[in-house]
């Protein structure tokens, strides 16, 4: 599947986003990115879905062009947009196009590429392509699957022979939550990858770790709050990241 096919997938995302999982990956990665970044500053949301996050950041003062390669997805995204105030609104841009292609014509405060890597074939050149649209003294913000913690969430899950074969096969690829084949980076690589593009100050942290196994229907939402806050105890701190579902790796462009 294409990137641009997730527009089929929409409601299934609208669902999972709603929920307990979704709840937990939207508010710690915004909350990083908000502390790194300066107060009105400007953000590239590359791959921003329905637009959830770009809403977010853009509701916290920031200056946002989302993009995406779905046109079903920006619609629902430019559907959240109607619902801000009129100032916010100027505040927010939405348009099409993908890591490869996407010419912003200017650089960023920060650039943030959040569930797209997964569903790469690599992650190199789509990190070095959007480490070009960071401003020097900015941030990119990368969040994706960790193959570190491949065949967790099949074990929590019951699904015994297929986490067996995962772990026994050191296999990154593996079905995500929308039904789609999904790609996990070791979370040194992205590291990594992202020192060689410029970046200094680079962390990773866990997203997700006791939750991905949850019913989003049964779980009590009463919970979440203390659930949201024992991730993020956990979300810098070994052994616990290792086993996130998730990474969320940031750096800030010195060269």
């Amino acid at each position: 599947m294409q990137l641009n096919d997730f527009g089929n997938v929409g409601d299934a995302y609208q669902r999972y986003s709603n929920g307990i999982r979704g709840r937990i990956r939207h508010e710690m990665v915004f909350e990083v990115v908000v502390g790194l970044t300066a107060a009105g500053g400007t953000v590239l949301d590359m791959g921003c879905g329905d637009g959830e996050i770009s809403v977010r950041l853009c509701e916290a003062g920031f200056e946002v062009l989302g993009v995406d390669a779905s046109p079903e997805m920006l619609r629902r995204a430019n559907l959240r947009k109607e619902q801000l105030p009129e100032q916010i609104r100027k505040q927010l841009d939405f348009a099409v196009g993908d890591i490869e292609n996407f010419e912003p014509g200017r650089t960023f405060d920060a650039v943030c590429c959040h569930g797209v890597l997964m569903y790469l074939d690599d992650s190199s050149a789509a990190i070095q392509k959007l480490s070009d649209h960071v401003t020097l003294g900015g941030v990119l913000s990368i969040l994706t699957r960790n193959a570190l913690s491949s065949g967790l969430r099949e074990a929590l899950r019951g699904d015994y022979v297929l986490a067996r074969q995962l772990i026994e096969t050191g296999t990154a690829t593996s079905i995500g939550n929308l039904g789609i084949s999904t790609r996990g980076d070791d979370p040194s690589t992205i590291v990594d990858l992202m020192e060689q593009c410029g970046f200094d100050d680079c962390q990773w942290r866990g997203i997700r770790i006791f939750s991905d196994h949850l019913d989003e229907d049964s779980f009590d939402s009463s919970m979440a709050d203390g659930l949201i806050a024992l991730e993020q105890a956990a979300s810098i701190r070994d052994p616990f990241r290792s086993m996130a579902r998730l990474i969320h790796a940031t750096g800030r462009k010195v060269r």
